[in-house]
């Protein structure tokens, strides 16, 4: 299915409208500005413990969902406030209450919200739901089946009472990741995706509403096997989740008894949120990439050494210091328009899998630009980088797991490219096939279909699996960068920053333009000089206008964190005296 069929007047409209989207979700005062300064965000004590750390981590999660207020409609229509929501700054702080909050209001309340109509205990749960009252999940994968979702083994059987018996029939069927202890404090209830059995038949998947625990203990059950603090992330109790015969009212099933008539309908249709959080989790990326630069920028014109004449100079004149740094805030620029971009055209598009393209390209191109912004300007801030409260190696740690939350990257980037291989449906076509981007687009595609016909076109085959799927991930990204700069051009980010983004794209597969794009490796480090010298004067401005400064602690960016920062060191002193001679005498 191609979108080249829209109406003429569609491309004028959809800028338009992108362009008020950007000034709505980028141009306007954050929510959490007094939020971010208030005692509950400041850096945890090393002191607290694990139990306490995680009962901390839910109350940011709460603060953050109470200080945007969203409603139903928002979350259910994927309002603007929604979107605003998943880019607030306050994930530069703490990474597990966006997390917590966007699994809560997209998957749990976005899931069970059709249903409320005919459920009557459901307005009230979604109301505490929406508040952070209580902690809401979604348990869909297994420990045993990964994004084999659909082979899922947990049962829900109905019983002659018209209720269910919700069981986990082996160790391989445990619901895996999602939070679910007593450890969070609040009252907790699930979103579980169970296969119906009704008289011995395996009716499909359904979504079946548990109570887990009442905030102090578990469900009758219910077995809680929680995963140990996962490295420089913020405390959340994910776990792994056991079902023991469990007895579920009538009311628990959301959905029909009945037999679906298309298995693969009945589950897309279960799991229908799903693609909304890959894009929208995905873009909460942004605003730490900001942080990162924030933090990076003020630390490399503090630190100085000395120049060539004796005078001190700040590392930033180094050009190997500046590149992470420039590249970092033309990609944040880049993709808060690929963002709009993707986002509008995800919420219009009927069709799940058109929508599975702008989801998909954007998560990849989000994903991979976080993951090497954030490496190379960590290791640009020497030992400095190595600790947590500088913020940034942190991050890193804790947004490594949007690489696989709402459905592994690679396998989602697997699955679109072999369909738009095979010609299951295609993606917007290029607004300029000339453009250096989109002639790397076209070429990978020609790579990839001329190495298919030599196994003629068959996608499940062992050469498919050994020749075309380490294509996929590169072909989704250079879809997606193509996107990206086209958003970026159509919203207005500024010439420069494009240049630069545009370069960057180039460096990473500087083989192909020299071979086949006509650029050699000599043009394209030009471009790159030549976009960075265009760039470096406006850093300043550029950080600034992030609005990232209140949300940021580093110690490493100014005299005054510093300062608070050894105050709060452990610190020994005493009035020990080492006599060598002594020493000596006894060895």
């Amino acid at each position: 299915m191609s979108l080249a069929s829209l109406p003429s007047s569609e491309p004028d409209v959809a800028v338009s409208e992108c362009r008020a989207l950007y000034e709505q979700i980028w141009n306007t005062p954050s929510l959490t500005l007094e939020l971010a300064r208030s005692p509950l965000m400041q850096p945890a004590s090393p002191s607290m413990t694990l139990e306490e750390r995680t009962a901390l981590t839910y109350k940011r999660a709460q603060a953050l969902a109470r200080a945007h207020n969203l409603s139903l409609k928002d979350v259910v229509e994927m309002t603007p406030a929604f979107w605003k929501l998943h880019m607030d700054m306050l994930t530069a702080m703490d990474g597990g209450a966006i997390n917590l909050v966007s699994v809560q209001y997209n998957l749990f309340v976005g899931t069970v919200a059709p249903f409320a109509a005919t459920h009557p205990e459901l307005p009230a749960i979604i109301e505490k739901a929406l508040r952070v009252d209580i902690s809401s999940q979604f348990m869909l994968t297994e420990l045993g089946h990964g994004l084999d979702a659909r082979n899922l083994e947990t049962t829900a059987t109905l019983l002659p009472n018209g209720g269910f018996e919700l069981h986990t029939p082996n160790p391989n069927a445990a619901k895996c990741m999602p939070p679910n202890t007593p450890r969070n404090g609040l009252p907790t209830i699930a979103v579980v995706v169970a296969r119906l059995i009704v008289n011995g038949e395996d009716r499909g998947v359904r979504p079946f509403l548990v109570p887990m625990s009442d905030g102090a203990k578990m469900c009758t059950g219910i077995t809680s096997k929680v995963f140990p603090l996962r490295p420089g992330a913020n405390p959340i109790d994910h776990a792994l989740t056991y079902f023991n015969h469990v007895q579920l009212p009538p009311s628990a099933l959301l959905g029909s008894l009945e037999k679906p008539r298309n298995e693969r309908d009945n589950f897309l249709s279960t799991i229908h949120r799903m693609g909304a959080g890959t894009l929208f989790l995905a873009g909460a990326c942004i605003p730490l990439i900001k942080m990162a630069v924030y933090n990076a920028s003020k630390f490399s014109y503090r630190r100085h050494i000395l120049g060539p004449d004796g005078q001190p100079m700040p590392v930033i004149n180094f050009r190997t210091q500046q590149l992470p740094i420039l590249h970092a805030i033309a990609r944040a620029h880049v993709l808060q328009a690929f963002l709009i971009y993707a986002g509008r055209q995800y919420c219009v598009e009927a069709d799940s899998r058109v929508r599975h393209i702008f989801a998909t390209t954007f998560k990849a191109v989000t994903i991979h630009h976080f993951k090497d912004s954030l490496r190379f300007i960590n290791e640009g801030c020497g030992w400095q980088g190595y600790y947590d409260r500088n913020q940034i190696l942190a991050a890193s740690l804790e947004f490594n797991a949007v690489a696989t939350a709402e459905g592994d990257v690679r396998v989602l980037a697997i699955r679109l490219a072999s369909e738009l291989l095979i010609g299951r449906y295609e993606v917007p076509s290029p607004k300029n096939p000339n453009s250096p981007v989109a002639r790397h687009e076209a070429g990978l595609f020609a790579e990839a279909r001329k190495t298919m016909k030599r196994f003629n076109n068959k996608h499940r085959s062992e050469a498919f699996n050994r020749a075309i799927l380490p294509l996929c991930f590169p072909l989704v990204l250079a879809i997606g960068y193509r996107m990206a700069l086209e958003a970026a051009e159509d919203i207005g980010i500024e010439p420069q920053l494009r240049a630069l983004y545009e370069a960057g794209v180039l460096k990473e597969d500087a083989g192909w333009f020299a071979e086949k794009g006509g650029i050699s490796r000599e043009v394209q480090r030009d471009m790159e000089e030549q976009a960075a010298d265009a760039v470096l004067p406006e850093l300043p401005r550029l950080v600034e206008e992030t609005g990232v400064e209140p949300y940021c602690y580093a110690p490493m960016t100014s005299q005054a964190l510093w300062d608070g920062y050894l105050g709060e060191m452990e610190t020994f002193s005493g009035d020990a005296v080492w006599k060598f001679e002594e020493a000596k005498a006894k060895l």
